[in-house]
């Protein structure tokens, strides 16, 4: 909703410094959303990464796994999206059933497969988790992040011993009444990552110039035009990313 003023807890604000725009800065939730996926797949520098859904979390999700040092690959179900996250500078991105994606994980990995896989795909089909359970190595993980089933094939996770792990949102203390609304916070020492740490180390990689995430936003529109946004979005009559609605204070 829009408001004059917003009041929220402590724990779901942090402070944005004078160099990062408010433009980047208004994308920490949601970037909380791909951080908590990728603390949950526990990539390490070097390692690959799938990503299986190529929207506006999968290109965050994407960008977060390079600036971790990991070597990300996009896969998407749609000819266009694939084209149009290209064209945006996000570069290994395959459809799914393009021979190329094969061709390219088998060189990446040396025929071993990624080392873990997030899907923030949202779908109702169990194709995204099964596939996963192809293209990840032995030993590898597959992180969950999007709404997908989760009644997978069993053969390759057991034969692989794969670990499928589940990422909540954006991250511990989400749907906590005393952590959300009561500001009361988890000691560091016992949980690393919080949702409001998750958030500021979003707006640490913007004010370091370790994240670059301009080339995400393809539209913006002022308050009063926001219908517009909303129009496009249902109409499906554009292809877009993010969506900046610009308030004149």
């Amino acid at each position: 909703y829009h408001a004059d003023v917003i009041a929220v807890s402590e724990n779901l604000a942090v402070k944005v410094p004078k160099n990062v725009d408010l433009k980047h800065a208004s994308f920490a939730t949601i970037a909380s959303i791909a951080m908590q996926g990728l603390r949950q797949s526990n990539i390490r520098i070097g390692e690959s990464c799938m990503i299986i859904g190529m929207g506006l979390i999968g290109q965050l999700t994407y960008k977060l796994v390079e600036s971790a040092g990991g070597f990300p690959i996009g896969v998407d179900i749609s000819t266009e999206q694939v084209s149009f996250v290209k064209k945006i500078g996000i570069k290994n991105v395959f459809h799914r059933d393009s021979n190329k994606l094969n061709n390219f994980l088998n060189i990446r990995s040396d025929g071993n497969g990624v080392d873990s896989v997030i899907i923030t795909a949202a779908t109702n089909s169990l194709d995204p988790v099964n596939f996963a359970g192809e293209v990840v190595r032995k030993k590898g993980k597959v992180v969950i992040l999007g709404a997908v089933p989760t009644g997978f094939d069993r053969e390759n996770y057991y034969k692989k011993e794969l670990d499928i792990l589940m990422s909540s949102s954006y991250g511990p203390g989400r749907y906590d009444v005393s952590y959300e609304e009561k500001g009361i916070d988890y000691p560091i020492g016992y949980v690393r990552w919080t949702e409001n740490r998750n958030m500021k180390s979003f707006i640490d990689l913007l004010d370091s110039n370790t994240l670059e995430i301009s080339d995400l936003i393809s539209h913006e529109f002022d308050l009063l035009d926001a219908q517009n946004a909303y129009n496009m979005i249902m109409d499906k009559n554009d292809q877009y990313a993010a969506i900046i609605i610009n308030y004149d204070f």
